[in-house]
């Protein structure tokens, strides 16, 4: 059975993944507006999903111009946790920059999420990372923008992402070259959702380790609202 995944985009603005959801089929629903899908799951009352919050802690900044800010993002993870529980409720750093500020910021919001493990008493947290990766048009939007670039090509270097994913507690990992990759859809989520792993069918990036029943449902292919100057997407 396949997996319904939203991560060409944000469901926030996309919608065409909620019948989906709607029909009972599982999915993992990744978002940089935790509070509006809260909302959403909540109003069509969804069961089996997992949801990915990505909060990088740069929501409002000229990198993420219509992103949340950091405590508003944080309020809609604790009420999804509230909802679905700590193991289908991801905190996803996606993407830091690997900076000396950037890692400052990610190990903040690594923090706050500990934070809220904490007060509701849980011990399993589940993190993933990813590092900002400077493709051709998002360099330009960088330098458009006043910012200066980091000193790397396209993938930070090796010891500079090995170092942080150490030092924020060797989290899952998203699509990293040479650092253990944790797919979107991994073995722990096949669990959670009641489904058997398929091969892998069409084209994935060299280092997804996602399960093969994973299926695209956003329809959209362009620059969401969020105007996030590091999207891969060109237009």
């Amino acid at each position: 059975m396949k997996i319904g995944i939203t991560e060409r985009g944000d469901p926030a603005f996309d919608r065409s993944w909620v019948q989906w959801v709607r029909d009972g089929k599982p999915a993992i629903i990744i978002s940089k507006h935790p509070l509006v899908i809260y909302d959403v799951l909540r109003k069509i009352d969804a069961v089996n999903v997992i949801v990915h919050c990505t909060i990088t802690g740069m929501g409002g900044t000229v990198l993420e111009p219509n992103v949340p800010q950091i405590k508003e993002a944080i309020e809609g993870y604790h009420k999804l946790i509230k909802n679905y529980g700590s193991s289908r409720v991801v905190l996803r750093i996606d993407p830091i920059v690997p900076t000396k500020k950037g890692e400052a910021i990610a190990l903040d919001v690594l923090k706050m999420g500990n934070i809220l493990r904490e007060m509701r008493k849980q011990d399993y947290m589940r993190v993933r990372i990813s590092f900002l990766d400077l493709y051709p048009h998002v360099k330009e939007r960088l330098l458009q923008a006043g910012l200066g670039l980091p000193d790397y090509d396209f993938h930070a270097p090796l010891e500079v992402r090995n170092r942080i994913w150490e030092k924020m507690g060797k989290p899952e990992v998203c699509g990293e070259p040479d650092l253990p990759s944790t797919g979107c859809i991994s073995k722990i989520d096949l669990e959670l959702l009641g489904i058997k792993e398929e091969t892998r069918e069409g084209k994935q990036r060299p280092t997804c380790a996602c399960a093969g029943n994973k299926f695209e449902l956003l329809k959209s292919k362009k620059h969401c609202p969020s105007g996030c100057l590091y999207c891969y997407w060109v237009g």
